[in-house]
């Protein structure tokens, strides 16, 4: 048994040796209290209890040119997996899901009433956007849906809700990242359990 335990111990040790640590998150915001990593902005953003809500306030809507409330998480990176959960009510038109980088938008996805479309920016100084998937899933109203978001190199896996995942691949997507936008327009939006981590 001794001996045993001698020519396995070995091998026990260098498997421990290659497997990685758990990366540590970006982002890992609960609502509870202040973050370094978190922007509140265009609205009148209430956080606590573990989620951010938000009515719009149409004055601001149409001071900051038609673009609603937004919440900016600082995050550094080239890959990542971005996950959350959103709550619109009914009278919520589009709910917005960006990621930008140094240079300006990178990728995006629009909710809204009428389905999910998905876009990139190609890099240039235009940043028109280029649709890479429609027809995903509408807004629900009342309910919480969970998105998860991987974006690895030039591809993006993207999944809303429980029935809606796809992947997507554009050259465009290749690129550094700095930081993730969760926005919208009109009516009230919550959020909770945001998290980035690096792939």
């Amino acid at each position: 048994m001794q001996s045993l335990i001698a020519w396995c111990l070995p091998l026990i040790f260098a498997f421990a040796a290659t497997v990685a640590p758990a990366a540590e998150p970006l982002v890992d915001d609960r609502f509870e209290g202040e973050s370094s990593k978190r922007r509140a902005m265009r609205g009148p953003w209430k956080i606590e209890g573990g989620t951010a809500k938000c009515t719009q306030d149409n004055e601001l809507y149409k001071k900051f040119k038609d673009h609603g409330p937004v919440i900016w998480f600082d995050a550094a990176f080239h890959d990542a997996a971005v996950s959350f959960e959103f709550k619109p009510d009914d009278k919520v038109k589009t709910f917005v899901f960006t990621v930008n980088g140094a240079e300006g938008h990178v990728f995006r996805f629009v909710s809204s009433p009428a389905g999910t479309t998905i876009v990139a920016f190609p890099p240039g100084g235009d940043h028109k956007s280029l649709a890479l998937a429609r027809g995903g899933p509408k807004l629900v109203p009342g309910e919480w849906t969970k998105v998860s978001v991987e974006l690895h190199g030039p591809k993006a896996k993207v999944s809303i809700g429980s029935d809606y995942s796809t992947e997507i691949e554009h050259m465009s997507i290749d690129r550094e990242k700095t930081v993730v936008g969760l926005g919208f327009s009109f009516g009230t939006l919550e959020l909770k359990n945001v998290r980035v981590t690096s792939l």
